[in-house]
C-alpha cells in the first residue's frame, strides 16, 4: 500500500508534466523525472508482511477504577527481517496510560523479539478489551507499508471503587425463618440478651444464670433474642433523566458505588440481596445469599451505562411479580423528577418498606463550575428545592441525601435500624 508521501511525490511529477503541456515548455518535463525515478526505484523492492507471534499479559483482569494495571506485550518475528515495523496496541479511552507507551517502532531481524510494557489507570468501570495489535511493516523509502491486524484481545473487568460502609446500621426491614444477624424481637438462637426464666430439663448449662439462681434460690436460665435474616432489594435509577454530571464523576457512577457497598454490607449480614436496574433495558438479580451474589450484582453493575426511556414505574411492576412481598427497598436515585417520586410513594403504598440513598445532583453540578457569586445564590434555591423533595418525601420512606465528594459511610451515619418485625 501506498504512504501519504508516495502520494505526495506522484503529485509532485505529475503537476511538472502539466505545467510542462500548460506552457509548451519541455524543460519542465525535466523536473518530473527524478520523482519518477524515486517511486520507480522504491516499487522494485516489496515490503514484506509482518509475520508476527503476539502474546499480551496483564498484572490482574478485574480491577477497581483507578487502579494500575500492568501489561506486557511480547512480539517475536517470525517472517523476514522487517526494516521498521510500528506496532501499535489498541487501547479504550476509558483506560489511561499512567506509564509506558502502547506504541513503538523498531526494526527487526528474523527470529528477534521484543517486549513492549505499559502501564494502564481506567477512569471509569466497565468491561474493556485490550487489542488488537495493529503492526505496520514500511520500506526504507518510506513509499510502501504493508498493514496486519493481529487479533489478540484480552478483556479487563473494572470495578468501581468499593465504598466502606461497614459500620452503617442498614438491614433488611423484616426477617424471615432462616437464620441471620437481624434481631428478630422472639426468643430464638442469637447472642443479645433477651430475659430470664425458670430452669427446664434440657436447658444447656451456659446458659443458667448462677447469679440470678442464688438470689432467688432456685434455677434460673438466660434467654436471647433470636436472629434471623432478610430480604433487600437494591433499585439503582440508570435512566438517561437522571444523569448530571460527566461520567466517571456523574449521579450514575456515584449511585453504582453505593449499590455494589450497600450489596456487600447486607449480604454480610447473611442477607439476601437482590437487584434491579433501570437503564436502556430491565436489568434484574433475583435475591440470593452470599460472595457469589455479590459478584453476580457486581457483574450486572460493571456493564451499567445511563439511558434508556423506560417509565421509572416499570420497577413496581418487575418488585410485585418476580420478588419476595415483603422484602427492603433501597432505591439509588438521584430524584430528579417527579416520576421518581410517584414511584417510591406507589411502592410505599403497596406495602413495600422503604429506604432511598439518594446522589445529590446539586452538589455534583456545583462541582463542576469554579466560585461565582451569582451561581452561589443558584445554588442555594436548588438546594431548597431538593431539601422540600426529600422532607416530603420521608413521610413514605427513610431518605439518606448523599454528597458523592464524601464518603456514604458519613451520610449513612444518621440512618436508624427500621422497626423490627417478625
Amino acid at each position: 500500500m501506498r504512504t501519504a508521501l508516495a502520494s505526495w511525490v506522484a503529485g509532485v511529477a505529475a503537476t511538472f508534466v502539466v505545467l510542462a503541456l500548460l506552457f509548451l515548455e519541455w524543460r519542465l518535463v525535466l523536473l518530473a523525472i527524478p520523482p519518477l525515478v524515486f517511486l520507480a526505484f522504491a516499487g522494485m523492492r516489496a515490503v514484506p508482511a509482518p509475520v508476527l507471534d503476539v502474546v499480551r499479559e496483564v498484572s490482574r483482569d478485574r480491577v477497581a477504577a483507578g487502579q494500575p494495571v500492568h501489561v506486557t506485550l511480547r512480539v517475536a518475528n517470525r517472517g523476514p527481517r522487517l526494516d521498521l515495523v510500528e506496532l501499535f496496541d489498541e487501547i479504550p479511552p476509558e483506560l489511561d496510560v499512567a506509564e509506558g507507551r502502547p506504541h513503538i517502532a523498531i526494526a527487526l531481524d528474523a527470529g528477534e523479539e521484543v517486549a513492549l510494557a505499559y502501564t494502564i489507570s481506567p477512569r471509569v468501570k466497565g468491561a474493556y478489551v485490550l487489542g488488537p495489535l495493529v503492526a505496520r511493516s514500511t520500506g526504507a523509502s518510506g513509499l510502501e507499508y504493508e498493514e496486519v491486524v493481529f487479533n489478540v484481545r484480552t478483556p479487563i473487568s473494572v470495578a468501581p471503587p468499593m465504598e466502606d460502609v461497614r459500620r452503617a446500621r442498614v438491614q433488611p426491614r423484616r426477617t424471615r425463618l432462616w437464620m441471620g444477624q437481624i434481631l428478630s424481637r422472639r426468643i430464638g438462637p442469637g447472642t443479645d440478651f433477651w430475659g430470664i426464666r425458670d430452669y427446664a430439663p434440657g436447658d444447656e448449662r451456659r446458659r443458667i444464670n448462677w447469679n440470678a439462681s442464688a438470689r432467688f434460690d432456685r434455677l434460673l436460665t438466660n434467654e436471647v433474642e433470636g436472629e434471623r435474616s432478610g430480604d433487600a432489594v437494591i433499585v439503582l435509577d440508570a435512566r438517561h433523566e437522571s444523569l448530571v454530571g460527566p461520567l466517571p464523576r456523574s449521579t450514575t457512577e456515584a449511585g453504582v458505588r453505593a449499590a455494589v457497598a450497600l450489596a456487600s454490607k447486607i449480604l454480610e449480614g447473611r442477607n439476601r440481596v437482590g437487584l434491579v436496574v433501570q437503564r436502556e433495558v430491565l436489568d434484574w438479580v433475583y435475591p440470593a445469599f452470599g460472595r457469589k451474589q455479590l459478584y453476580r450484582i457486581l457483574d450486572a453493575l460493571i456493564r451499567v451505562r445511563p439511558g434508556g426511556e423506560w417509565p421509572f414505574d416499570h420497577v413496581v411492576w418487575v418488585l410485585e411479580r418476580f420478588f419476595p412481598r415483603n422484602c427492603q427497598v433501597i432505591l439509588v436515585s438521584p430524584l430528579l423528577d417527579r416520576e421518581a417520586m410517584d414511584t417510591v410513594i406507589d411502592l410505599a403504598a403497596r406495602g413495600f418498606a422503604i429506604m432511598i440513598v439518594s446522589p445529590s445532583p446539586v452538589e455534583i453540578e456545583r462541582a463542576m463550575y469554579a466560585e461565582d457569586a451569582t451561581l452561589e445564590i443558584a445554588t442555594r434555591l436548588l438546594r431548597m428545592e431538593r431539601e422540600n423533595a426529600v422532607s416530603a418525601l420521608r413521610r413514605y420512606a427513610d431518605v439518606v441525601d448523599w454528597d458523592p465528594r464524601e464518603p456514604l459511610a458519613a451520610a449513612l451515619k444518621g440512618v436508624s435500624p427500621f422497626p423490627r418485625h417478625g
